[in-house]
This record gives C-alpha cells, sequence and structure tokens, in this order.
C-alpha cells in the first residue's frame, strides 16, 4: 500500500447537481479548502517519493480558479503530473476552451478528465465536451471522459462517442486515439442512494481485493485525509486516517500502511469481508459494498476480524488469492490480453 495518486478536494461547491453524485456536491454547497490546510498539503507531497499524480477535483475545482492554478504550478515544480477533473462548464464555445486550457497548461497541467452522461445532460451539452476535447489536443493534454452507463440510458458510451465525433469533425478512430472513455454503473451512495440498482448487475469484479486504498489518497477542504478517492468515504468515516492540521501528511500515510483492516480491504476486499461475516446483497461496485460494510456492518466485521486476527494476516492478507482473482476476472473480461 504505497501511495501514488493523491486526489485534492479545493472546495464541494459545484454548478451543477447531478443525481447520481457521491459527494452530494451542487450550486448551494461551499466548503473552500483554507490557506492553512493547502500550505500543509503542498509542504508534504515533496515528502511521498512515490506519489506520481497530483488530482484537482471537487466539487467543481474551477470555481476555485486562482487556488486551482496556483496548485498546478507549484505541484508541476515539485516534479508530479497533474491531472484536473472538470465538468467543462467554462468550454461554452472553441473560444473560451482554448483560452481555459492554455492557462491550464501554461501552469503546468498534464491530464484533464471530464464527464457525460445522461446525469450530466440537463446540465451541459455534447458540444460543451468537444470544445474542451479539442482544446485539450491542442495542447497536448491527456483526455479522459467517464460515461456512467446503465440498461435504460439515452447517453451510452456508444452514442456518446458518434455525437463527439461528429461535432469535432473527427473519426471514431481518431477520436478514440486521443481520448480514454471510461464506463462505469452509478454507485448508491451519496445523492445516488436515491437511485434503484435492481438493473444493475453484480460483476465479478465486486468480488475482487480493493487495489486503491491508501495507494490512492484523498485530501478535503477541511483538512481530513482519507484512504481512498471512492465514493465510499463520504459516508464511511473509517476511511479518515487523520487530518493535516494535526498531523503532516506523511505521518498520516505511514499510520494508515500500519492498519491491519486497511490490509484486509486491499488484500481480501469488501465484498469478500462481507461474505465471511454473513452478509450477501447486491453490490454495484466494490465501493458499494465497502460503503455498506463500513457503514451497516463494521461493528460486525471488526469483531470477526479481532476472534480470526492471526488466520485473516496470514490467509487472507499475505497469502490472499487476490491476484488469482483479478487475473479469472480479466480472463473473462478481456481474453485476448492472456492469448499467445
Amino acid at each position: 500500500m504505497i501511495a501514488r495518486l493523491l486526489s485534492v478536494f479545493l472546495d464541494y461547491k459545484c454548478n451543477y447537481q447531478c443525481a447520481h453524485c457521491s459527494v452530494e456536491s451542487g450550486p448551494r454547497i461551499s466548503n473552500p479548502m483554507s490557506r492553512a490546510v493547502f500550505e500543509k498539503l503542498l509542504e508534504g507531497i515533496p515528502e511521498l517519493p512515490n506519489l506520481n499524480v497530483v488530482v484537482f477535483t471537487g466539487g467543481e475545482a474551477t470555481l476555485r480558479k486562482p487556488l486551482l492554478l496556483e496548485g498546478i504550478s507549484r505541484v508541476h515544480q515539485m516534479g508530479k503530473r497533474t491531472r484536473l477533473v472538470t465538468n467543462g462548464w467554462w468550454a461554452k464555445n472553441p473560444q473560451k476552451a482554448r483560452a481555459f486550457v492554455k492557462e491550464l497548461r501554461e501552469s503546468g497541467l498534464d491530464e484533464i478528465n471530464t464527464s457525460f452522461d445522461d446525469f450530466h445532460a440537463p446540465y451541459t451539452t455534447i458540444e460543451h465536451i468537444g470544445n474542451l476535447i479539442l482544446a485539450a489536443m491542442d495542447h497536448g493534454l491527456t483526455i479522459g471522459v467517464g460515461v456512467i452507463v446503465g440498461s435504460n440510458v439515452h447517453y451510452d458510451v456508444v452514442r456518446v462517442k458518434q455525437e463527439l465525433a461528429e461535432y469535432c469533425h473527427l473519426s471514431l478512430e481518431d477520436l478514440t486515439t486521443h481520448v480514454a472513455f471510461l464506463e462505469d454503473y452509478a454507485t448508491p451512495t451519496g445523492r445516488g442512494e436515491l437511485l434503484s440498482i435492481d438493473d444493475i448487475p453484480e460483476l465479478d469484479k465486486t468480488y475482487l481485493s480493493c487495489p486503491e486504498i491508501v495507494k490512492t489518497l484523498s485530501v478535503h477542504p477541511n483538512g481530513d485525509v482519507k484512504v481512498c478517492c471512492g465514493h465510499a468515504m463520504f459516508t464511511a468515516r473509517d476511511l479518515t486516517a487523520g487530518n493535516l492540521l494535526n498531523h503532516s501528511l506523511p505521518t498520516i500515510v505511514e499510520r494508515a500502511q500500519h492498519n491491519i483492516f486497511y490490509w484486509w480491504l486491499h488484500m481480501h476486499g469488501p465484498r469478500k469481508i462481507l461474505h465471511d461475516i454473513g452478509v450477501n446483497n447486491h453490490y454495484t461496485s466494490i465501493c458499494h459494498a465497502c460503503n455498506d460494510l463500513l457503514v451497516n456492518h463494521l461493528d460486525e466485521a471488526v469483531d470477526y476480524l479481532k476472534t480470526h486476527q492471526e488466520y485473516i494476516w496470514v490467509n487472507q492478507v499475505l497469502l490472499s488469492d487476490a491476484f488469482k482473482r483479478q487475473l479469472t476476472v480479466i480472463q473473462k473480461s478481456r481474453p485476448d490480453l492472456l492469448s499467445s
């Protein structure tokens, strides 16, 4: 569990209010990161030598533009890759998109991620996303587009690709050469708790261990450092490892690396832990299972850990079958990767 990626939540405020948002962001939310937390964060980053990428997110991080540009610049000067997660509201026309992306690039931005699907469509357009993509391509940024999918969606990933390719005057091949499209199901946490998940299949990967815990960290406006950046962290308090106003970032990370419960999640996985304690519900993702485990069944899991500690440490952590499970999922989903 070595920290490789750090997400920085500059604010929970967003000018959109998407129905699936696990952060529960919206226009009426305002929780800006203080200067004290911001400086403590930047102070700790160089002391994590294996940290490769720093992601600026929210809420909508571009609503805190001065702090965002400063953060990108200072992290870039540390030799780390920088990424922005944005809804692209500012890309209202090609000129505005190019001007803002130019500022981001000159500050040191390397990657930009956005989203478009049924949940974002009430607030934005394909044209906004297309303007963002073309501007990012012009400035050599790595580009990702997330798409929340499901059985009855209007905008599946095929339609999103087709409409973007048409707007950008690119072939599908050229578009997908420059843009990585990431599909996912909605996770019923945060505002997404109101969503129906009956039509979402439980995939084999929900039984995998969690590869991101401690490896992926997040720092929040109040200084809390969480050991993931997934949906469960906003409701599961035990994913908070410390606060920057009390301890340094390296100290918090080191303490998290010695937490047996985090190792259990990392090597055995939340869905398998739930099975071990006799809970077998329907889950759409590892994050969904983790949220149920840590919010609704934590006491049972801790009791099980206390009474089976040696067995868990030896058989489910040190001798875990995590890699075998992962290989099985890959073999089913992408047999071409393992063919000779």
